[in-house]
C-alpha cells in the first residue's frame, strides 16, 4: 500500500476552490436525497412509495418478485441518502481541516522568519548567516532543525487528515450497487472506520515482513517504507492501535521486532535498513502506547500476555544463540509514546523482580551485546532504558515511582547501572539517561521531552518524591552517576523557590532543605557543563522574580540573589577541586559555552512558574553570565578558580542594574542604593558572604 505523504509545496500552495465546489455540490445531493428518502420535499417521496408498495395488493406470477424489488428499491434510497450525507461531510471536513493546516504552516513560517531563518519554496530551513566558529555553527544547525520539526509537525497533521478522509471515501464507495455501509457522523467516526481498515493492511505487511525474515531473506524495504508511512499516519489513531496489537497479539508483536531488528550493532551501519528500523521502532512503540491506554477483554488480556512474556526467551532463527527476554525486547520499544499509567504500574513491579535476579540488580547486563535499538545512540540491553524512558513520558507514574520509599531506594540506591554497551563508544548508561528524565519528571509533573510542557503546581506526592529523589542523591556524593546531573538541575529549578531559598538562607538558619545536601548536589552538578548550565540559569530565573516582586523590603532581594551566587561559586570551586585536568577537557567546556553563548530564548526550559517577561529577563542575564563563564576557561580546555566578583562580574552587574531600575523609587531615597556602583557593591559583599556561608556549610562550622 502507498501512503501519500504531504509536501510543503502542496500545502503552502493548495488551492481549496475545488473542495469550495465539492463542498457545495454534496450539499445539493444531500439535501436532494434527504428530502426524497425523508418526504420531506415536494418532489419524488420514497416513504409514500414504500407504504403504498408494502400495502398493495400485488397479482399475477411475479407478484412477490416485483413487491421485493418496489420496496428494496426504496429502501436504497434511504441508504443512498445516509452515504450522501457522509460524503458531503467528509468533503466539508477535507475543506475545514485542509485549510487550518494551511493556516498553521503559514503560521510557523512566519514566526520562523521572524527568528531570522530563512524558508526556501521547498520547506528547507536556512540561515544566511555562515558561521566559522564551532559553537556558533552548533547552535544555528539546532535552530534550523527546530524550525524544520516545527513545519513537519504541520504537513504530518496534515498527511493524517488527507489519508484519513480519503480513504474514508474509498470505504463508502468502493461498491458501486451497495449504499448501505458506514454512517460519517463525525471525524471521530471516519477515523475509526479508517484505522480499522489500516491496520488490517498494517497486519498483512507485518506477517509479509515477518515471513521474510524468518525465511533468511533480506527484508523488502520498500515493504518497510509502506508500513511505516501507515503507522506513522495512524499510530495515535486509537482504532488502529488497537485492532493492530490484538489482533497480531503479544508473542507475535514482540517476535516481529525481534526478528527486524536483529542484534542492534549488526545494523547501524546500514544506513537505509538502519533509518528504516528507527522509523519502525518509533512507529511500533508508539503504537503499543496508543494501544495500552484503551480498555476491553483484547487489550487486557495483551497486557497480561506482555508480562507473561518478559521473563521467556523471544528466539530468532537467525540467531539462536542470543535470545533476549520478553522484557528486554518490550522495554525497546518503549522510548516513545506515553504508555498507560496501570500497564506501567504492572510492568515496572514484574519487570523489577526479573531485573532483581536475572539481572543481578542491574549488573548482569553490563557487557552484554544484544542491543535491539538500531539507531546510533542505542538503548543497550538493560531492559530499564525503555522503561524508565516510557516512566519519563508520564509523569503521573514517575512520581509514584520516587514517591514510594521501597521504589525511590531500588532506582536511586540499590541498584547499579554501568555503561553496558562498548558498542556505543560515549561510556554513558543509558538506563541511567533515561532514570534523570524519569526522576526530573517524577518530581515536577513535566514531560521532559516535550517541548510544549508548562510548568505545574506541585502535589504533595510531587514533593515527595522530589525529596525522596534529594535525599537518596545527596547522599551518592561523588557516586553520583554523571548522568542523572541535567536532570537533577532542572528538578532543582523547577522547585526554585525551595532551592533559591536554601541557597540564600545564612548558616545555621532553618531552610527548606537542608544545605548540605543541596551544596553536595549542587558540587556533583557543577561537574559537567550541561547541569551546571541548567541549575544557574533556573536560578538565574529565581533571582529575577525574586528582585521584581519583593517590593516591601527591596534590599532583602539583592542580599538573596549575592548569597545565592556566592554559594554555586562555591560549588562550582569545590567541584573543580576534585575533578582532574583530563576530566574537566574531556567534559567539553569550552565548545558547550560557545554554543551557550548563542543559544535562543526559546531553548530554555520552561520549568518555573514565571512569566514570560522574567525568562526573557533572566535569560538577557545568563546571556552575561555565559560571557563570565567562557572568561574561565583556560586555553587547554581546564577550569579556572576565580573570587566572586571576578568569576560572576558581568552577571552581577547585570542585576545592580535589574534592581535599580526595579526599585528606582526605593533608591532615590537611600543614599547607599542610589547608584549602579553602590547596588553593585552591596550585591558583591553579599556574594562574597554566601562563599564564606558555602564555606561554612561545608566545614561544619
Amino acid at each position: 500500500m502507498t501512503v501519500e505523504m504531504v509536501s510543503y509545496r502542496d500545502l503552502s500552495e493548495l488551492k481549496l476552490t475545488k473542495l469550495d465546489t465539492a463542498v457545495t455540490k454534496w450539499k445539493g445531493i444531500k439535501d436532494e436525497f434527504h428530502d426524497i428518502a425523508t418526504g420531506e420535499g415536494r418532489g419524488a417521496d420514497v416513504v409514500r412509495l414504500e407504504k403504498q408498495a408494502t400495502g398493495a395488493d400485488w397479482t399475477g406470477a411475479n407478484a412477490e418478485l416485483s413487491k421485493q424489488f418496489v420496496v428494496e428499491a426504496a429502501r436504497e434510497f434511504h441508504d443512498a441518502a445516509e452515504q450522501a450525507k457522509s460524503i458531503h461531510l467528509a468533503v466539508k471536513l477535507s475543506r475545514q481541516r485542509m485549510q487550518k493546516h494551511q493556516s498553521d504552516l503559514q503560521k510557523k513560517v512566519e514566526d520562523i522568519r521572524d527568528e531570522g531563518l530563512h524558508v526556501a519554496g521547498d520547506g528547507k530551513v536556512s540561515d544566511s548567516e555562515h558561521y566559522t566558529d564551532e559553537g556558533k555553527r552548533k547552535a544555528a544547525e539546532e535552530k534550523i532543525k527546530a524550525a524544520e520539526a516545527r513545519i513537519e509537525k504541520v504537513l504530518k497533521a496534515a498527511a493524517s487528515t488527507q489519508h484519513d478522509l480519503a480513504e474514508g471515501l474509498r470505504l463508502l464507495v468502493q461498491d458501486a450497487h451497495d449504499f448501505s455501509g458506514a454512517d460519517y457522523g463525525s471525524y471521530d467516526d471516519i477515523r475509526k472506520i479508517v484505522g480499522r481498515a489500516d491496520a488490517d493492511k498494517a497486519i498483512d505487511e507485518v506477517r509479509d515482513l515477518y515471513k521474510q525474515a524468518k525465511n533468511g531473506d533480506r527484508v523488502n524495504l520498500t515493504k518497510l517504507d509502506s508500513f511505516n508511512d501507515l503507522a506513522e499516519l495512524q499510530r495515535s489513531n486509537p482504532a488502529f492501535a488497537k485492532r493492530l496489537t490484538t489482533q497480531l497479539g503479544a508473542k507475535d508483536t514482540l517476535l516481529f521486532w525481534r526478528m527486524m531488528c536483529g542484534d542492534g550493532f549488526e545494523i547501524t551501519n546500514e544506513n537505509a535498513r538502519g533509518r528504516q528500523l528507527v522509523r519502525l521502532r518509533d512507529n511500533l512503540g508508539m503504537t503499543l502506547a496508543t494501544a495500552s491506554r484503551q480498555r476491553g477483554p483484547d487489550i487486557a488480556k495483551w497486557k497480561d500476555d506482555v508480562l507473561w512474556l518478559g521473563r521467556r526467551p523471544i528466539s530468532n532463527p537467525g540467531h539462536p544463540k542470543h535470545d533476549p527476554s520478553g522484557f528486554q525486547v518490550m522495554s525497546s520499544l518503549m522510548g516513545k509514546g506515553r504508555f498507560d499509567t496501570d500497564f506501567l504500574r504492572d510492568y515496572g513491579k514484574e519487570l523489577r523482580e526479573y531485573d532483581k535476579k536475572a539481572g543481578d540488580k542491574g549488573k548482569a547486563w553490563f557487557g552484554t551485546w544484544s542491543d535491539l535499538d538500531p539507531s546510533s545512540s542505542g538503548r543497550g540491553a538493560d531492559p530499564m532504558a525503555g522503561f524508565l524512558k516510557a516512566a519519563s513520558h508520564n509523569p503521573a507514574f514517575a512520581t509514584e515511582l520516587f514517591e514510594n520509599e521501597d521504589t525511590a531506594d531500588y532506582y536511586l540506591k540499590d541498584r547499579t547501572y554501568l555503561p553496558d554497551n562498548p558498542q556505543l563508544g560515549d561510556g554513558k548508561n543509558r538506563a541511567a539517561e533515561a532514570l534523570g528524565d524519569a526522576l526530573y519528571a517524577g518530581g515536577s509533573g513535566m514531560n521532559p521531552d516535550d517541548p510544549g510542557a508548562e510548568y505545574v503546581e506541585h502535589t504533595a506526592d510531587q514533593n515527595k518524591a522530589f525529596h525522596n529523589i534529594f535525599d537518596r542523591l545527596a547522599l551518592k556524593k561523588n557516586d553520583m552517576m554523571p548522568e542523572l546531573r541535567e536532570g537533577m538541575a532542572l528538578l532543582l529549578g523547577n522547585h526554585g523557590d525551595e532551592t533559591y531559598e536554601t541557597m540564600n538562607t545564612v548558616y545555621g538558619q532553618r531552610t527548606p532543605l537542608d544545605q548540605d545536601k543541596l551544596m553536595e548536589i549542587t558540587k556533583q552538578i557543577s561537574r559537567s557543563p550541561e547541569g551546571y548550565a541548567a541549575l544557574n540559569q533556573a536560578m538565574n530565573q529565581s533571582m529575577v522574580h525574586d528582585i521584581m516582586t519583593q517590593k516591601d523590603h527591596p534590599t532583602l532581594s539583592a542580599e538573596q540573589v549575592g548569597r545565592a551566587l556566592g554559594f554555586q561559586v562555591e560549588a562550582r570551586h569545590q567541584a573543580i577541586d576534585e575533578m582532574t585536568a583530563a576530566e574537566q577537557k574531556s567534559a567539553g567546556w569550552k565548545s558547550f559555552w560557545t554554543y551557550l553563548g548563542v543559544a535562543e530564548a526559546s531553548t530554555a526550559p520552561k520549568i518555573g512558574p514565571f512569566s514570560a517577561h522574567i525568562a526573557n529577563t533572566a535569560f538577557g542575564i545568563s546571556k552575561w553570565w555565559t560571557e563570565d563563564e567562557q572568561a574561565q576557561i583556560a586555553e587547554d580546555g581546564t577550569l579556572e578558580k576565580k573570587s566572586v566578583s571576578a568569576a560572576r562580574g558581568n552577571q552581577l552587574r547585570a542585576f545592580a542594574r535589574l534592581w535599580l531600575g526595579e526599585n528606582g523609587e526605593y533608591a532615590g531615597v537611600d543614599d547607599e542604593w542610589g547608584s549602579e556602583k553602590s547596588v553593585l557593591y552591596k550585591i558583591d559583599q553579599a556574594a562574597n558572604a554566601g562563599k564564606h556561608n558555602a564555606e561554612r556549610i561545608l566545614d561544619g562550622d
